[in-house]
């Protein structure tokens, strides 16, 4: 297989991914989301703040908000051998009881590399964006 087509499944495996990411935190299902990330996962925000594998897992688990809906928009995956890197918009609908509801919008950038034969996410960036 030449590289390109190597490059098109990778692909495919990083967008399968994705949405399993979306669907677990939709869920608050830290279990599928744990693993799914390496053991050396890092979630960088805009403001500098850093949390590691663990401390990320528990704040999705302690989100105080119900997430009715989310996904991503323009998605594009680029792949370097062993590297993947994912950049697109997390949209989210929440709500919060009854009376607080809204949507937030994430510009973000996955980094997922190859380890032991199967594709773990190492980094995540997100930038909160006004709506």
């Amino acid at each position: 297989m030449n590289s390109s087509g190597r490059d098109e499944s990778v692909e495919q495996v990083i967008r399968g991914l994705a949405q399993e990411v979306f669907t677990a935190i939709r869920l608050k299902d830290v279990a599928s989301l744990g693993r799914i990330l390496a053991d050396d996962f890092v979630h960088r925000s805009a403001d500098g703040a850093e949390a590691g594998r663990e401390e990320f897992l528990a704040g999705i688990a302690a989100m105080p908000v119900e997430v009715t809906s989310v996904g991503g928009e323009h998605l594009k995956v680029s792949v370097y051998g062993d590297v993947a890197v994912m950049t697109g918009v997390q949209r989210a609908e929440w709500r919060q009881g009854d009376a607080a509801e809204g949507v937030s919008s994430v510009a973000f950038t996955d980094v997922f590399a190859l380890r032991g034969g199967r594709w773990l996410m190492v980094l995540a960036y997100g930038v909160e964006l006004q709506s």
